[in-house]
């Protein structure tokens, strides 16, 4: 006894093409966003989450990376997420950039908020997405190894309302 499948051209396999291309299309849209969402310029990107949603000082941001060639430009950027228990419109942080032979303090002011309480960053409900630019095309004097710390430099300790801080080089 042989058994013979019917061929495909038939409803049943005109049915089952139809399927075949569509798992094809879906499938590359998936890769394409898998890689859409990576960062293959990133030299770090941290994250951290803060503790019941409470910065203290004494929790900064960190990241340590190696600069291999001084002829490219960085872009540093400070990343925050907030919740609706954030009280302000604006935040003050104060960044520290160490290498091996200085050491650099600047305080920076964000804005997170219109003056109508309307919050700036990305997302909705309760969490809002921030990244902040540190340094734009900036070019690292020397080779070598960084440090990066980023602390909440508020009246309040601890500062309510924010839920993860990150640092991103790339």
């Amino acid at each position: 006894m042989r058994f013979v499948c019917p061929p495909l051209e038939g409803v049943g396999g005109g049915f089952l093409k139809n399927l075949f291309s569509k798992l094809q299309v879906i499938a590359f849209f998936c890769l394409l966003l898998i890689f859409s969402s990576c960062n293959f310029n990133a030299v770090v990107d941290t994250n951290q989450s803060i503790e019941n949603n409470q910065w203290l000082y004494t929790n900064p941001a960190k990241a340590d990376f190696e600069i291999k060639d001084v002829a490219k430009s960085y872009q540093v950027n400070f990343k925050l997420r907030i919740n609706t228990d954030y009280r302000y419109s604006n935040l003050f942080v104060l960044a520290t950039f160490k290498d091996a032979k200085s050491r650099k303090r600047t305080r920076y002011q964000f804005k997170l908020a219109k003056e109508d309480g309307q919050w700036l960053g990305k997302g909705s409900g309760d969490l809002y997405t921030y990244t902040f630019p540190l340094l734009k095309n900036h070019r690292f004097a020397d080779t070598g190894k960084y440090h990066i710390e980023i602390e909440q430099n508020m009246r309040d300790n601890p500062l309510l309302g924010i839920s993860d801080i990150g640092i991103e080089v790339k």
